[in-house]
């Protein structure tokens, strides 16, 4: 087989496994629908698309609301119709995801006859969808406080399900973040921690370890944290600050890493793939216990 004939199999294969999704950026790119014969270097620009899609849509923006968008901010203004002709939407829809787009603040009519759309440049509203979010958390974070009291003030149920012990798997690195704060959170007196030095550099990327610290200097919490030495070990921990809590590192030993509070519950890590984190939630008594009094042994042996 010759050189040129691989290239062309691998750009066939490639369409083949283009989605209907990245298949309706294309007017987007290309500022033409047709689908028959799309170069490599086409499909790399697609790929980038979709991203910015996929991000897009984070922000409650439907699929049309950022096709339009997408097609503005790469083409200029247009009118509507020729935007509705371009992407394969009927006129009527075309303005009203255009109406929605510009009570959103991202897009602005040019003033002319025929009438013309025109996107507000992409860095300003990423910008924007951001400091909007940003804005709902800290309005949030505000409430905070009032709505747990207003929470607490509510009667308890004749009939309360009471503690059953149970295990709950954890799948992925956001699932397992979010639980690990759960049993920070919960933690009273104590809060322990084995973890590799992959691990716990992922961590370090998230805001888990400065909640750590937070912690340790809010409510007193002793935090113990062991992992194995590297490089990368060593330099986290000479960042962070613990107050009463103390670090170690492990001699040898080769174990999933787990985390746990004072009040009967811990996650285990299932396996040491970073690119699939598996983890498993419990609080069943005796094996938060057992895992309890292996942390003291390995702490003893430091």
């Amino acid at each position: 087989m010759q050189v040129g004939q691989i290239a062309i199999e691998k750009d066939s294969k490639k369409k083949s496994e283009l989605m209907d999704d990245e298949l309706d950026l294309l007017p987007i790119f290309t500022k033409t629908t047709n689908r028959t014969r799309i170069p490599s270097e086409t499909l790399e620009h697609i790929d980038a698309l979709k991203n910015i899609d996929q991000a897009l849509s984070r922000f409650k923006l439907n699929k049309n609301e950022i096709r339009v968008y997408l097609y503005l901010a790469r083409f200029g203004a247009h009118k509507a119709q020729s935007i509705a002709e371009a992407l394969g939407v009927h006129r009527t829809e075309a303005y009203k995801i255009l109406r929605r787009l510009e009570e959103q603040g991202l897009i602005t009519r040019v003033m002319e006859r025929p009438m013309k759309f025109l996107a507000v440049p992409f860095a300003t509203v990423l910008d924007n969808l951001i400091e909007e979010r940003r804005q709902k958390v800290y309005q949030m974070e505000q409430h905070k406080a009032e709505l747990l009291k207003m929470w607490a003030s509510l009667p308890e149920p004749e009939s309360v399900n009471k503690r059953k012990e149970t295990f709950q798997v954890l799948e992925g690195k956001k699932h397992i973040s979010v639980r690990l704060s759960e049993l920070l959170e919960n933690a009273e007196s104590e809060f322990h921690m084995i973890i590799s030095d992959e691990n716990l550099i992922w961590l370090y990327n998230t805001p888990f370890l400065d909640n750590v610290q937070d912690k340790s200097e809010e409510k007193g919490i002793t935090t113990r944290l062991m992992t194995n030495y590297s490089p990368t070990s060593s330099y986290v921990l000479e960042e962070m600050e613990i107050g009463e809590g103390d670090f170690a590192y492990l001699k040898k030993e080769k174990i999933p890493g787990f985390f746990m509070n004072d009040k009967g519950e811990m996650i285990l890590f299932m396996g040491n793939d970073q690119n699939n984190v598996t983890g498993m939630w419990t609080n069943y008594e005796t094996l938060v216990e057992s895992y309890r009094i292996l942390f003291s042994l390995l702490w003893k042996k430091k």
